[in-house]
């Protein structure tokens, strides 16, 4: 986890000079790690057919924005790489009308 925490969230040096600033980096670098993990086994456990990291997990779903337009939220077009890897993860984060 150590080394996820300092390659991966490239957390290993601090340049900061309160302890405010630290302590708020160390917050959003350890919430970070958590959600990085907990892709990770999520990963492991539904064993997509090919290796897929949590980045790589997290740059497929980015191409997903929720749009709100005039008091309603839309979901852009989700590509189907993106609906199948999340029907594979089990996760089912998309509204059944996007699925159709």
């Amino acid at each position: 986890m150590f080394d996820t925490y300092k390659t991966v969230l490239n957390a290993d040096k601090l340049y900061l000079h309160g302890d405010e600033s630290v302590f708020g980096h160390v917050l959003v670098a350890f919430l970070s790690l958590y959600i990085h993990c907990e892709l990770e086994q999520l990963l492991k456990k539904a064993k997509p057919n090919h290796m897929i990291t949590p980045i790589d997990l997290l740059s497929k779903y980015s191409k997903v924005y929720h749009l709100e337009m005039g008091g309603r939220g839309r979901i852009t077009e989700v590509p189907k790489k993106v609906l199948d890897l999340d029907e594979t993860l089990g996760l089912y984060g998309f509204p059944k009308q996007v699925r159709s």
